[in-house]
């Protein structure tokens, strides 16, 4: 695999990949996620989830949120890929991390690029500080940090205060 993108890379075909696996994507419609009431939702216009693998938060007024439930057969597992929550959507992010069972959260991006905003700080960033997430009834505490050359291992305990139960990532 890692010669295959050497091989994109060297030629440049990066740009044609992208617009092949557009083309193949304009077959799924993502009705959802244009909604008027879910437009606040979306970080960017043209990132949207399928309708038939998006996923659908259970204990929320609004089902919605941008994120897709992908299923991997090579690894008998499902993946959930998700946007850069924004200011206003952590709490149902948080939700999502609870109702889909998520073990890990792998962020991909820093919380700016480029001098611009990727994603909303949704973690504490001090072990003396948890965030609470009103809409939603979380708290999410900071329980240890490791920082690494390249990344960063954060270990969290999500708490649900609706049903008094803890969570660790």
């Amino acid at each position: 695999m890692e010669q295959e993108f050497e091989d994109i890379d060297s030629s440049g075909r990066w740009q044609n990949l992208y617009n092949e696996i557009r083309n193949q994507a304009s077959e799924y419609p993502y009705k959802v996620a244009k909604l008027p009431m879910n437009r606040n939702l979306n970080r960017y216009r043209d990132v949207s989830p399928f309708d038939h693998s998006r996923v659908k938060l259970e204990n929320s007024e609004n089902d919605y949120i941008n994120a897709s439930l992908v299923m991997m057969e090579e690894a008998q597992r499902a993946y959930i890929l998700s946007q850069g929550p924004l200011r206003n959507t952590c709490g149902h992010f948080w939700l999502m991390i609870w109702e889909q069972c998520s073990k890990a959260v792998l962020m991909l991006n820093r919380i700016i690029e480029k001098g611009s905003e990727k994603c909303a700080q949704y973690w504490p960033t001090s072990e003396e500080h948890p965030m609470s997430f009103t809409d939603t009834g979380f708290v999410v505490r900071l329980l240890s940090e490791e920082d690494q050359s390249y990344y960063t291992i954060r270990v969290l305990e999500l708490q649900n205060t609706m049903v008094s139960m803890r969570s660790s990532l």
